[in-house]
């Protein structure tokens, strides 16, 4: 299949499924919580990992992200993520509060690709469960609330 834009930002909204199932517990790695798993798209037949990151201070900091594995690229794309706010400088205002980054295709040489990421300001989500949540509405994963039922609890009252 030829990679084009198109085709990454339908892989983020085709239907998924969880091949590779998130551990119970987070694992604690250099200071923040961790977990990943896999998933796959029966559609395009591609490979995707997740990763779920959340700093152990500073538990406002996490980041959620939605990995193709495909052997076109150097790297393994990261097609989707979502963050929480982390700073950053005054040339990227989106840093400061919640935000998504999308992938951006960019032509580097025939045959090898590059992504770029696009920041996107986004009030979906305001800490680690919202943005589970609505990550895993946005990447279509079918079988995610089996995974994180915590997710799709949200209190009427606080």
């Amino acid at each position: 299949m030829e990679i084009t834009q198109s085709y990454l930002d339908e892989l983020i909204f085709t239907p998924k499924r969880i091949t590779i199932k998130p551990e119970r517990n987070y694992q604690v790695i250099n200071g923040s919580n961790r977990k990943n798993f896999e998933l796959v798209s029966d559609k395009y037949n591609e490979r995707f990992r997740v990763f779920i990151r959340q700093n152990v201070t500073l538990p406002e900091i996490y980041s959620i992200g939605l990995q193709l594995i495909n052997n076109n690229f150097e790297e393994n794309p990261i097609l989707f993520r979502c963050n929480g706010p982390h700073g950053g400088n005054k040339s990227i205002p989106e840093h400061f509060v919640t935000h998504i980054h999308r992938a951006q295709l960019i032509s580097v040489d025939i045959g090898l690709f590059g992504i770029e990421k696009l920041n996107e300001a986004c009030g979906e989500f305001s800490t680690l469960e919202s943005a589970i949540y609505y990550f895993c509405n946005t990447c279509n994963i079918l079988d995610a609330r089996t995974y994180f039922p915590e997710c799709w609890e949200v209190p009427l009252f606080y």
